[in-house]
């Protein structure tokens, strides 16, 4: 096949490097690879593509790739590849996610359990507290909810039950993909999954249905004790209700990677709400992000090729 590559972004571990392309190549020797370096090449080598491989691609592109078959994408999220309007192709998406948001979740739920927030604090102040330590629990007494239970949500309990941890899942078809869930709920048994839980992690998408989906009546379903964590969507929980649950003590943490707007404004009022943790959308960057999509890749177009 002639793959055509387009592989730039902002974020340097994003954006293919010449190292990388060169390894790729010699991992698909039977494929013609191509790297273009911006949009313009990309579309000028289009029309002759089989595959190509990119963090965005346009709708009307597809009518100008009359010999295209694979669309694959590094990306978890669908927000770069748009659909195939003809419905010919379906974008394939990376899934390899799942075994760096594992190691983000696990650090965030233990930056909140060990209390980090209180030590930063007080060595700031130079003071000896051991205050906020003397109502911490094993892990292993706890339980944690994962709100969505994908690829990404089933990498995440493996990680969760090798701490001791109960993991209790929620997804929208209980029938299927539900191995590593100690119990699993419906959409509809929310309120009585968040009561169970000590850490609430969200990892949804963006698509129909989950706006907003932990909002203001699910906080407080929650134990006050609870922390809410989402590395999934900033769409999935209603900012403002998680804000003044936190100040009013309804819960006692949460840690955002994603949020509704990003970048978060300097003007929001969540920089600033107690015992919330925030990071700029990074719990699936790692130095190797491409490296570790490229293993997938290879893989995956081994098992494509009796198709081809």
């Amino acid at each position: 096949m002639q793959i055509v590559v387009h592989l730039e972004h902002p974020v340097p571990p994003l954006t293919l490097s010449p190292r990388q392309a060169e390894a790729l190549r010699r991992a698909l020797p039977d494929h013609d690879v191509r790297v273009c370096r911006d949009e313009a090449a990309f579309l000028g080598e289009l029309p002759a593509a089989d595959a190509v491989l990119v963090w965005k691609f346009l709708p009307e592109w597809y009518e100008r790739a009359p010999a295209l078959r694979y669309v694959f994408t590094p990306a978890a999220g669908r927000e770069g590849v748009a659909a195939d309007p003809r419905g010919k192709i379906i974008p394939r998406h990376g899934t390899f996610h799942g075994r760096v948001m594992a190691e983000s979740l696990l650090a965030m739920i233990g930056f909140v359990n060990r209390r980090f927030a209180a030590a930063l604090d007080a060595q700031r102040r130079c003071a000896w507290n051991r205050a906020p330590y003397l109502t911490t629990r094993r892990l292993a007494e706890q339980t944690a909810l994962l709100v969505g239970y994908g690829n990404i949500g089933r990498r995440c309990a493996r990680l969760l039950k090798a701490v001791g941890m109960t993991v209790s899942a929620l997804k929208r078809d209980t029938r299927v993909g539900t191995e590593g869930a100690d119990r699993v709920f419906a959409p509809d048994e929310l309120h009585e999954a968040l009561w169970t839980a000590d850490h609430v992690a969200c990892m949804l998408p963006s698509d129909t249905g989950t706006d907003a989906f932990l909002d203001r009546a699910a906080f407080a379903q929650m134990k006050p004790s609870a922390a809410v964590y989402n590395i999934g969507r900033g769409n999935a929980i209603d900012a403002g209700a998680l804000e003044e649950a936190l100040r009013a003590g309804r819960i006692a943490a949460a840690f955002l990677d994603v949020v509704p707007e990003e970048p978060l404004p300097a003007e929001s009022t969540l920089w600033s709400a107690p015992n919330l943790f925030i990071t700029p959308h990074v719990s699936a960057l790692t130095a190797d992000y491409l490296d570790l999509y490229f293993e997938e890749l290879v893989l995956l177009l081994e098992r494509l090729a009796p198709q081809g």
